[in-house]
């Protein structure tokens, strides 16, 4: 009782300081951790708890001091330090904290955490924001003493030095790196040419119309989007055989890289190639509209056209240099464990691996294609891939938690676990304006599929309760979330808004990583990646009463939820997607809301939800300008153009074994043109790829007598025109249950 009571009175005391806020005994832990060390000590004396052991870090301390709160350190690595010295018995009875005071803490290397700065005795070390406090961890220098450099233009300057970004921020906001209009005319890329064919033409600017021009060409990139895929590839050289026109040659690997996907009629590179540019990135010359930027290393200058009515001398510009702001290193033997980070603003980091000669080649979300020796193929993804690396990495790690956290302003993947990670948690965060997924957990890698140790597997993470929005704004092929293969994962109560692919992609391998190889891709065969005795981790896995609203805004052929490969080895150890609420696709964009793709095996859909999500169309890029000097020789993509495309579910090659249950979707118009589309389908290319329920199975594949899909059983489903039909269960348990005074409400509200 004395327990309660002494408890009891703190809270009111803080209620009272918060304005009245009122508490649940659910948030009496939540709320313990609020508490300054010197509060827990005093319950200690009331034997409630253990006491603390804290340091204190501020901006203006000193590292050479105590670490107390009266005397606080300067860095982080320093409290690192001091944590690490502890004696084991200081972890007997307690966490320890690391308490951060209100300020920006400019990283100069990465706060970097090992096996040996873990908590002990099953307690914690925690990273906290001090109380009240709003502490940024940045990697980023300030850039500052602009100067006008070209009166006609309206572009100003300002000396770096030796530092390399990729991404600039001004009073917050994301600047555009200065790039060519969309679909630039008279660039054709030639396999057989080994480049960019181009001929100048005034369909173009005259800024930059003529490439020979074109200043600091290995620092430019041919960027393509299509369909699902994005790629980025970096200049070479600029050759000129006229004085209207020449060659374009680009960097290898990158560039063979990006044309490996075949075409299976003609065997060259194909429509999940480099075929079409869609713009130019990266040269002084493209810096011709407001809000651009171009960053010269070889001078150290950085040139920026300022927004109407932005002072660029009072603005505070944001320049991030360092790649990771925190690293957790963990070992097989070693593993990093018992860590907390509360409370803390992760902004400004970028990462520098596009603008190398690997480029940026993705096979699909954020899965890259790295170094030389990929072979070509006709199925559209290679089996040898590797992840984007994230600004906050960690490997071997078990038993951290992020809890009430903001990343934004990030040039990576925002959080990302990776092998051998386990029982870990990421509650209550923020991610926003991050270039490519928000977390990433695990991978697409032989060792994640087929791993030769049982510790490599990652097992038991959840991810929950976070608001996730406008993300992927650089590498448009990332999901919001993505996790590889994983055992036990929980994505739960998480709300993602405007993502430009899928919010959330679970899985890998297309069946051909799964016993049996499956061959779940146009084009392949059982065996191509290999025979596999074992299965893939992929077990337990639950997608649960997420709010996805606002996807597939500049991709087509993708979802709010999509999966691949085999998801357990039977239903009930399967993958469960249910009570999820998706919304809001854009109208065009041709996809699945509830996607199971290429070999998906064992999953349950149950109790979901589908509104405004009408059928999207293809679209392989506009068709070339008249006038363009290249009209006549472009590849004939375009006339796939405007085909019906998707549906509430569907795949392309998918396995089967699927359950659909009490899901509340096929809103009007689906279910009167499905009759109509399966006749187009029909008309063109010889068979219905809508089944009576509404399935979507672009890609009809059989194989001994057996038609896939297999196992498709659909029970108590609703059909719907509006969400006013919607359970009202289902809509309330959607999206974010707890949301965290850190986070602004504004960005809780949907568009």
């Amino acid at each position: 009782m004395r327990f309660f009571l002494t408890l009891i009175c703190c809270i009111l005391c803080r209620s009272i300081e918060a304005k009245q806020e009122t508490f649940s005994l659910d948030r009496l832990t939540e709320f313990y951790d609020n508490f300054t060390c010197k509060e827990k000590q005093v319950l200690a004396r009331a034997h409630l708890t253990g006491g603390c052991v804290a340091f204190w870090v501020s901006t203006e301390g000193n590292d050479a001091g105590p670490g107390t709160k009266e005397q606080p350190f300067l860095t982080l690595q320093r409290a690192r330090d001091a944590v690490r010295a502890l004696p084991s018995s200081a972890f007997k009875d307690q966490d320890v904290y690391v308490y951060i005071e209100e300020g920006t803490y400019r990283l100069e290397d990465p706060l970097v955490l090992t096996a040996i700065d873990s908590g002990r005795h099953g307690h914690d070390v925690v990273y906290s924001a001090a109380p009240k406090k709003d502490p940024i961890i940045s990697g980023a220098i300030q850039v500052v003493d602009w100067s006008l450099y070209d009166g006609m233009l309206g572009i100003y300057r300002a000396k770096i030095g030796a530092y390399n970004s990729r991404q600039l921020y001004v009073n917050g906001n994301r600047a555009v790196r200065a790039q060519t209009t969309l679909y630039p005319a008279g660039f054709l890329p030639s396999w057989t040419d080994g480049g960019i064919d181009y001929i100048i033409t005034s369909l173009n600017p005259g800024a930059w119309q003529d490439p020979t021009l074109w200043q600091n060409p290995q620092e430019i990139e041919a960027v393509i989007v299509t369909q699902w895929k994005m790629m980025r590839v970096p200049l070479n050289s600029i050759n000129s055989s006229s004085p209207v026109s020449g060659l374009i040659t680009l960097q290898d690997p990158a560039w063979s890289n990006s044309n490996v996907y075949l075409d299976k009629a003609t065997g060259k590179p194909g429509e999940w190639s480099f075929w079409q540019v869609t713009w130019f990135e990266n040269s002084y010359q493209f810096l011709t509209q407001a809000g651009q930027w171009y960053l010269d290393p070889s001078g150290g200058w950085l040139y920026y056209i300022p927004l109407p009515g932005e002072d660029i001398n009072s603005a505070d510009v944001e320049l991030p240099i360092l790649e990771t702001l925190i690293v957790g290193q963990g070992t097989l033997d070693e593993p990093l464990h018992n860590i907390r980070f509360e409370g803390l603003t992760f902004s400004y980091a970028t990462w520098l691996g596009p603008s190398g000669s690997n480029g940026y080649v993705s096979d699909q979300s954020g899965q890259l294609l790295i170094g030389p020796g990929h072979s070509t193929n006709i199925i559209g993804h290679d089996q040898y891939v590797v992840p984007t690396p994230g600004n906050l990495p960690f490997t071997f790690a078990s038993n951290i938690v992020f809890y009430g956290n903001i990343f934004q302003h990030l040039g990576a993947v925002g959080l990302q676990f990776g092998l051998g990670s386990r029982n870990n948690t990421i509650f209550g965060n923020l991610f926003t304006d991050i270039s490519s997924s928000a977390i990433e957990l695990g991978g697409a890698t032989l060792m994640d599929s087929h791993p030769t140790h049982p510790s490599y597997i990652l097992k038991n993470n959840t991810i929950t309760n976070n608001l996730i929005r406008s993300v992927a704004k650089e590498y448009v092929d990332a999901a919001g979330i993505f996790v590889g293969f994983t055992q036990n994962t929980v994505i739960s109560h998480n709300t993602i808004v405007d993502v430009p692919w899928s919010g959330i992609a679970i899985g890998w391998g297309w069946g051909l990583l799964d016993v049996g190889s499956f061959p779940g891709l146009l084009n392949a065969f059982s065996g191509e990646w290999g025979n596999f005795d074992s299965p893939t981790p992929n077990s337990g896995c639950q997608i649960l009463n997420n709010r996805i609203h606002s996807f597939l805004n500049i991709l087509w052929d993708g979802g709010a939820i999509y999966t691949t490969g085999q998801q357990g080895p039977s239903l009930s150890e399967g993958l469960r997607i249910e009570g999820n609420v998706a919304s809001g696709k854009r109208p065009s964009g041709g996809g699945n809301t509830f996607y199971t793709d290429g070999g998906s095996r064992y999953i349950n859909v149950l109790s979901n939800a589908s509104y405004d999500n009408p059928i999207g169309i293809t679209f392989y890029g506009p068709y070339p300008r008249i006038g363009d000097p290249f009209f006549l020789f472009y590849p004939l993509y375009y006339l796939q153009n405007g085909a019906p495309y998707g549906s509430d579910s569907g795949g392309c090659v998918t396995y089967g074994d699927i359950n659909y249950a009490d899901n509340y979707w096929l809103q009007a118009p689906l279910p009167a043109n499905i009759v109509s589309y399966n006749d187009f389908y029909h008309t063109l290319f010889g068979f219905y790829p809508y089944n009576a329920m509404g399935f979507f199975a672009i890609c009809p594949y059989t194989n001994n007598g057996v038609s896939y899909p297999v196992n498709l059983t659909y029970s108590d489903n609703h059909l719907i025109s509006s969400p006013s039909e919607i359970s009202n269960q289902v809509l309330l348990n959607a999206g974010v249950f707890e949301r965290l005074p850190t986070i602004p409400e504004s960005l809780w509200v949907l568009p």
